[in-house]
This record gives structure tokens, C-alpha cells and sequence, in this order.
């Protein structure tokens, strides 16, 4: 190691030792992940962090200098800052730094000057004019225990098999609980150099390229971390333990880089066997996405005491049980959506996390399209649709169980992307994003949702503005009732009505996907739904027994009905039979009240004994084993009404 790596850290040794601070930090002794990709630690916390910051600078490097030791809750160092002024006369620089945490001293041009370290902010009086546009720097030293709120502490400690660790995990406003920051989405560092001096026979995970560690002092090794792209603040991470460390390298057309991986050494062999199944991964996104953005330096992924992931850039985190291919996947991903291009408001957090999870789907629609992209889909419109609400732009970014809101900034936001690439077909949605990574106003810095809508508009030709109103700003979904009729094979007739979840939208205009089924025949049909109670007037060439609506998940929808036969039940009834066709039984979901007579009828007239298992007001379900294969009419009738389904046993 150069002798300059050093000197670089000679400061530590001004501080004292860390042994008088001896706080520790609570680590919860189960942590649920609300979904795959949940960041659930920030459940109950809400926002802290000051917003009132003088931002009169341009961030072009940091150099960290820590001192840290795993058993131990606090962290003593110093944070040099270059920057350029953006306003005249600059006399005064602004950074956050938690009320916890003490701001020690301040030097600038190799003077100390002023510090005063009032709540939140950390103000540092240069005594002396800088003008605008030239380069300066100021070095902040500072020690202190990072605060420990509810949820999840931005700094934290705990153990793996009784070895002390320590770990940092700074989104959305955490970075300033454990160093002076300018905590937010306006202004990247350039680029960053991290040194960490840690108790021997520990290892230290971090961004960028590896550039090595040696001995400091008679009980501490010093570790070098270089990293030369534009960081978001929340994105700088260290991450200390007695690692297990291993390489992998992924090559494709005219690139290779090295995947470093950091894992508690007693779960070393389970981990390398599931990074390793992520490989393929790189290519896929690399195909649809452009280059793997880090490409000069690394990836990496370290293991830490949380559950679930975090995209720290080019070293990601993941806890124990956070080693599957969806939030492996998941995670990789956030180096395109969320670390080169980085939601530039919280309220936009849908572009990191929405397209990240998107991402996991898009993984298994090339990886297992059969199997896991189907169940995929399903399950997350499932989950989006299990409350009536909630819209996928965050309008309350205090609170911030609701920025990582799991349904909607993640379920919600990424079936809107995949919605909308239904709407504009599959070239211009893939155009369109890649053109929105490429944009050099961007990439490697700040996106809002305008952004991208404008990208997508410009790939498709087409005037986004009532689908990103009703998909990001506005709330709920669209609950469909297909009432479908034939007389002939070229003439069946479909009636759709639509009843949004959520006031806020009045009608959700969506191209319909219909596949209809009969005579061993099957066609897929699209209807351009612009009003509710539209009708289409079709010609299938066959008689249709069954209709699948959306049959592949494009739509966002749920409660969905499709009615066979004359529309007998009045206006806010419903009855579907599911499945259909079926093979050992069937459930008829309504709202007509318990039936009083339950009739099968085959297709030349004769009634055959049901054989009810269940009859309730909302539900009837039928063993249909005594059936042979084939088409029957259910006959319903309750005290005021009968229906008529026909059904199909398929075996």
C-alpha cells in the first residue's frame, strides 16, 4: 500500500479511543419483510431529517475518514467536502448532521474556522468570501452515537454467530444520523473515497473498487474504497464484519466485470450457491436496459443484520434470508432504476422501487415463462387489489412507511409499468425507457415522473397524460362486468361496465383483453373500452362456451364478472361461475342471497341431481364427480328471480 493511504488517515489518530463509548443499539430480534422487496424497518418511522438547509453548492467529492468498531455503537471521523459555489459571495457552507452527533471542528483552506452545530445543521463560517463557480473544500470532524429512532436506525450494530457487526442503511433520511451530509435528491457527489479503520480481523464492504487495507496501529487495520460516479447521499454505506469474501465475473459482447461478495462466513457455501443463479441475470437486464451502469468499477453484495435488501451503489445489502432470486434480482435492477437514475423527490419513489420490482418480473418472464411469470403477475394484482385505494405517487413523504409502502410503491407502481406497456406495445415501452436511462439530463443524476411520461410519450406517439392522471396520481382500479350473448356463430354481443374502486378517477379507458372459447376453438379479442356500458359486436365463427377475461394479466382490475347467456339479474347484481371450464367443481360467487332451488340441466333437457356442498347468500359450490365431460345449464332461483349459466366439465 502507498504510503499516501496512510497519511490519508492520519486524523484518526487526533480522536480518542472508541472504548468510553460503549451505547449500544437494540436490534430487534425478528425483522418482517412486508413483501420480497419491503424495506419494513421504516414502518412505524417517520421523517426527521431538516429541509431547511442553505443550498448555495455544487457537490463534486467527499473523502470519509471513520473509525468504527463492530461491538460498539458510535463513530468518530472527519468528512471532506470539494465544492463549487452557485452563488456569489459564498461565505458559508450547510450540511445536516443529527442534534445526537457532535460536531467537533472545521478547517478550510488548512484554517480552522467557525463551526456551530444548532439542531439538525451544521453551519461552517469561512470568515472569507468564495465566489461563485470556484473550486473550495472544507474538512468537518465530528464523533458522536448515531440516534436510534423507531423503525430502523440508519447505524446499526448486532452479531452473526457472536461476531460482532456493524452496518449503515441511510434511505430516505438517514445519511445525516451518522455523517454530514447534504441530505437530498438534488445534488450527487461526483465521487467519493471511503476509509474506514476498523479492530483487526475485521472486513469493511463499501462502494465502489476495492483498494486495499493495512495495518494502523498496533490493533486496527485501515481499508480503502474508491468510487468514481455520482453517488446520491442515501447511497453511501459501510458495511464490517469478520467476512467471508469470494469473487464471480460476468462476461458478455466486449464487457466483463467482477461481482465481489461479502457473507457471514457460516453461510458462506448457501450464499455463493444462490449469487451464482443471478449471473444470467446481468445479460438480461444488461439486453433490455443498456450496460450494467458500474461497469468500470463492480457489483457486490454484502450480507448485514436487516431483513431484505438495499441498492447501496455498486454493494448492495441483504439480510439472511434475503438470498432469493426475486430480491437478488430486485436489488441488481436498482443500479439502473434508483442508483444511475435516482427518483429525483420522494414522491417519486415509484421509479426506484416500481421498476425495480418490475424487474424481477421481467427476470422471470424471459428466465421461467411458463411458471413463474403467470403466478407473478397474478399475485400482484392480488395484492394491489386487496384495498380499494391508494395512489403510486407518495403525497406524504413524512411518513415514511408510506414512501416504501409495499402495495403501492412497489406492487402498484410496477404493474402500471407493465399496463402501460400493454397500452403502447412492447417496442415503445422498451424504447422509451431506454431512451429515458440515456437521457444525458438523467443519467447518473435526478428523474421525476414527468420525466419519464415525456419519454414515453415521445416512443409512442401518443398523448399519456389521462393514463399516468388516473395509473400515478389518482387511486383505485377498475372492477369489470362482461355480459356476453350469442344467437350464432357470428354474432355474439359483449356489454362491459366498469366500476371504479376509488372516487378520484370517473372511468379507467383500457384496451381489454378477451379470449373466448368454444367448439375446441379459441380467439383472443380486444376491446377498445372508452365508456362504461360500451357494447361490441362480435364475430368468433363459433359458439362460444367460455370467456376468459385478460387471461394473460395486463390489467390492473379486480372483482371481475363475466356473465354468459341473457342478462337476467338487475341493475348491481352479480353472479360468476369460477372456474369455467372446471373438472371436480365449481363455486358460484353472487350477491343474490341463499337459492332455493338448485338445478343441472344437460344439453338435451335432462335434469341431473346436484350435488351441493355449500350454499350461502354469497357462494354455492357444486361436486360436479357424477358429471361426464361435457356442457350443462345451471338453473338459480331464488324466491324472486331465476338464472340460467351454462357450464362446462372439461377432464
Amino acid at each position: 500500500m502507498k504510503t499516501s493511504f496512510i497519511l490519508s488517515i492520519v486524523a484518526l489518530l487526533l480522536f480518542p479511543n472508541l472504548n468510553g463509548y460503549t451505547q449500544k443499539v437494540a436490534i430487534p430480534s425478528s425483522l418482517e419483510t412486508i413483501s420480497s422487496f419491503e424495506k419494513s424497518w421504516y414502518s412505524s418511522l417517520t421523517a426527521r431529517h431538516t429541509s431547511g438547509i442553505l443550498n448555495n453548492y455544487d457537490l463534486k467529492y467527499h473523502r470519509f475518514q471513520w473509525l468504527v468498531d463492530p461491538s460498539v455503537a458510535s463513530i468518530r471521523g472527519s468528512v471532506t467536502s470539494y465544492y463549487t459555489a452557485t452563488t456569489a459571495n459564498m461565505s458559508s457552507i450547510q450540511f445536516e448532521l443529527a442534534s445526537a452527533m457532535d460536531a467537533d471542528s472545521a478547517f478550510h483552506r488548512g484554517f480552522k474556522v467557525g463551526v456551530i452545530h444548532f439542531g439538525n445543521l451544521v453551519t461552517v463560517n469561512f470568515g472569507e468570501l468564495i465566489p461563485q463557480g470556484i473550486l473550495d473544500s472544507v474538512t468537518i470532524y465530528y464523533h458522536g452515537s448515531p440516534p436510534v429512532n423507531s423503525g430502523f436506525p440508519a447505524f446499526s450494530i448486532g452479531k452473526h454467530n457472536g461476531v460482532p457487526m456493524l452496518w449503515t442503511l441511510s434511505e430516505p433520511y438517514g445519511a445525516s444520523d451518522w455523517w454530514p451530509s447534504k441530505n437530498d435528491l438534488s445534488d450527487k457527489i461526483d465521487s467519493i473515497d471511503v476509509y474506514v479503520a476498523a479492530p483487526n480481523g475485521y472486513v469493511v464492504a463499501s462502494n465502489g473498487l476495492f483498494q486495499g487495507e493495512e495495518p494502523y496501529g498496533p490493533n486496527l487495520t485501515a481499508t480503502h474504497w474508491k468510487h468514481r460516479y455520482p453517488i446520491a447521499s442515501y447511497l453511501v454505506a459501510i458495511a464490517v464484519t469478520n467476512y467471508a469474501h469470494y469473487t464471480e465475473n460476468f462476461a458478455g459482447p466486449g464487457v466483463q466485470y467482477p461481482i465481489e461478495n461479502y457473507v457471514f462466513p457460516e453461510d458462506s457455501a448457501f450464499c455463493r450457491s444462490r449469487t451464482s443463479g443471478l449471473l444470467p441475470v446481468y445479460g438480461v437486464f444488461a439486453s433490455l436496459f443498456g450496460a450494467y451502469p458500474f461497469e468500470q468499477e463492480k457489483y457486490g453484495q454484502a450480507e448485514f443484520g436487516a431483513g431484505g435488501g438495499m441498492e447501496h451503489q455498486t454493494m448492495t445489502f441483504l439480510g439472511q434470508g434475503a438470498f432469493t432470486m426475486e430480491i437478488l434480482s430486485h436489488e441488481l435492477a436498482h443500479m439502473w432504476f434508483g442508483d444511475m437514475v435516482t427518483c429525483g423527490s420522494w414522491h417519486d419513489i415509484w421509479l426506484n422501487e416500481g421498476f425495480a420490482t418490475y424487474c424481477t418480473g421481467l427476470m422471470y418472464e424471459i428466465t421461467s415463462p411458463n411458471l413463474y411469470w403467470p403466478i407473478w403477475k397474478h399475485n400482484e394484482i392480488s395484492y394491489i387489489t386487496t384495498e380499494p385505494g391508494g395512489a403510486v405517487y407518495c403525497e406524504d413523504t413524512v411518513n415514511i412507511g408510506r414512501i416504501f409502502d409495499s402495495r403501492l410503491s412497489y406492487s402498484k407502481g410496477a404493474m402500471v409499468l407493465h399496463q402501460l406497456r400493454w397500452v403502447i406495445g412492447d417496442s415503445a415501452f422498451f424504447n422509451g425507457t431506454r431512451s429515458y436511462l440515456e437521457d444525458p439530463d438523467l443519467r447518473y443524476g435526478f428523474a421525476l415522473t414527468e420525466n419519464y411520461k415525456q419519454h414515453m410519450e415521445t416512443a409512442s406517439g401518443r398523448d399519456l397524460t389521462e393514463y399516468f392522471d388516473n395509473w400515478i396520481y389518482k387511486e383505485g382500479f377498475p372492477s369489470y362486468t362482461l355480459i356476453c350473448t350469442q344467437d350464432f356463430p357470428d354474432n355474439f354481443s359483449v356489454t362491459v361496465n366498469q366500476s371504479p374502486s376509488d372516487p378520484s378517477v370517473s372511468f379507467f379507458g383500457l384496451p381489454l383483453p378477451v379470449r373466448l372459447l368454444g367448439e375446441n376453438k379459441d380467439t383472443l379479442v380486444i376491446l377498445d373500452n372508452t365508456y362504461t356500458g360500451q357494447v361490441f359486436q362480435l364475430q368468433p365463427g363459433f359458439m362460444v362456451d367460455s370467456v376468459d377475461f385478460d387471461p394473460e394479466n395486463w390489467l390492473i382490475s379486480g372483482n371481475n364478472h363475466v356473465t354468459m347467456g341473457k342478462n337476467e339479474l338487475p341493475a348491481g347484481k352479480h353472479l360468476d361461475i369460477q372456474p369455467n371450464p372446471a373438472t371436480d367443481r365449481i363455486s358460484v360467487i353472487h350477491n343474490l342471497g341463499r337459492f332455493r332451488n338448485v338445478d343441472v340441466v344437460d344439453l338435451s333437457g335432462n335434469k341431473i341431481k346436484a350435488d351441493i356442498t355449500e350454499n350461502t347468500s354469497e357462494r354455492l359450490v357444486l361436486n360436479l364427480n357424477r358429471l361426464s365431460p361435457g356442457t350443462y345449464i345451471l338453473v338459480l332461483a331464488t324466491h324472486d328471480l331465476e338464472v340460467k349459466r351454462k357450464f362446462i366439465v372439461s377432464r
